[in-house]
């Protein structure tokens, strides 16, 4: 039984992380580096990345997994991060962009994914794959709902500048993509507010092939900052 029970685990495992996988299919995701602020550089995942730099569709297989009796999760870690949702702002496509700031709490270097091209950080043979998901969420009294929004980075030690080493206490800001039409499907049944979070989650990849090898626990922004809605048109911010 307990081969069976492995199995589960891995299953429940994988399930957890689909919701950021399909955030990402319908994200765009590019980093740039304009200037919002004096004390902290940006990531901008608001721009459109090209369909061949968006990487392996579908979600990683599970490292171990040979077919046997051996099937088991990938291990979990925690990130020593925190993440603070800042502000809402709307882009002049009508759409709502989230800016969050992401601080390192740990006693040691963080070496955070940053690059757009999930494509190149996957081939194999690169080694220390990762994969850095932004998941935008709403909540309302009744319900959490994932995927109205968010992003992905990669980096691997073979790509340079594939990552941004924050130092312990450092900080960057990093913008979010947001759909209309997925945050007005939370503004139901007489609700009037949203508010939103942003929850945090990162994949270890193996190096010679598409599969899990880690996952990090997920890290909740420790705010959330309300929406409102306004002839039909989801406005921010909302005191």
């Amino acid at each position: 039984m307990r081969h069976i029970r492995h199995a589960l685990n891995a299953t429940a495992l994988i399930r957890s992380v689909r919701p950021l996988w399909l955030a990402y299919l319908g994200a765009v995701v590019l980093f740039g580096w304009p200037a919002l602020s004096q004390s902290a550089p940006v990531i901008d995942l608001t721009k459109e990345v090209l369909a061949s730099e968006r990487g392996q569709p579908g979600i990683p297989g599970l490292a171990g997994g040979g077919g046997g009796t051996s099937v088991k999760g990938p291990s979990r870690y925690r990130l020593p991060l925190a993440v603070q949702v800042l502000q809402n702002s709307v882009n002049e496509k009508g759409e709502v962009v989230v800016a969050v700031l992401v601080r390192n709490t740990g006693s040691s270097a963080f070496d955070l994914p940053v690059s757009r091209n999930i494509t190149e950080i996957q081939k194999a043979g690169n080694s220390s794959q990762r994969m850095f998901f932004f998941d935008v969420q709403t909540v309302t009294a009744g319900a959490v709902r994932e995927g109205a929004g968010g992003g992905v980075t990669a980096g691997s030690t073979s790509i340079s500048a594939s990552f941004v080493r924050l130092d312990p206490g450092s900080s960057l800001e990093v913008l979010l993509p947001t759909s209309q039409s997925l945050l007005r499907n939370a503004f139901t049944d007489g609700v009037s507010t949203v508010r939103i979070r942003v929850v945090c989650n990162e994949w270890k990849l193996e190096d010679t092939s598409y599969f899990l090898q880690a996952t990090s626990e997920e890290v909740v922004s420790t705010n959330m900052i309300s929406l409102g809605l306004r002839d039909g048109k989801v406005i921010a911010p909302q005191p």
